[in-house]
């Protein structure tokens, strides 16, 4: 390990990392290439073929990396995967999140996401999300299967949009009911 990168766990600025793994990282700017690290709070950090179990930061770019969890100001993902994503604004290109949730406007190009809630705008291009809640959604070619908005343009395939998704939810909630009182009274047998 360098000296700038040992400086990393003091506080300083940490320059790169390259092929190892850093614990906890606390810095003004972190770049981990071909690495990976446990928890990194840094205003900046860039993940280059790189891995991070937690990440709080002002900016994340990661390229052709994966946080398990991150809470950003700015997220910008090329080629990358991430659990959970609590930011402001979010870019993902060629990407997967499981959850994002965004105070502002999100963007995504080739992407997929389980879980998208944003207060903001909503770009997707060739993109997809599972359950999708936003205030207007700008879409090419892409699809829900649960979405809630003000205001959709451009195609979009939904399975579920707001009236079918509280018909399903109705459903699946007396149903899952049913269910657990049938076993509940089978148990008393």
């Amino acid at each position: 390990m360098d000296n700038e990168t040992k400086n990393a766990h003091g506080g300083e600025k940490v320059e790169e990392q390259e092929r190892s793994d850093m614990g906890d990282v606390t810095a003004e700017s972190v770049n981990i290439t071909q690495g990976g690290a446990r928890n990194v709070q840094a205003t900046h950090v860039t993940l280059r073929q790189a891995g991070a179990q937690s990440i709080t930061a002002d900016t994340l770019v990661v390229r052709q990396g994966g946080v398990v969890k991150a809470r950003a100001d700015h997220l910008e993902m090329l080629s990358g995967g991430i659990g959970l994503a609590q930011t402001q604004t979010a870019s993902l290109t060629a990407s997967q999140a499981g959850a994002v949730i965004s105070e502002g406007d999100v963007s995504m190009e080739q992407s997929g996401a389980q879980l998208l809630l944003a207060r903001g705008d909503v770009t997707m291009d060739q993109s997809g999300a599972v359950a999708m809640v936003a205030r207007n959604i700008k879409a090419e070619n892409s699809g829900v299967v649960f979405l809630l908005a003000q205001q959709v343009e451009g195609t979009v395939n939904v399975a579920f949009g707001p009236r079918e998704s509280v018909i399903f939810g109705a459903v699946a909630g007396t149903v899952a009911g049913l269910v657990l009182l049938l076993a509940k009274l089978s148990r008393r047998e």
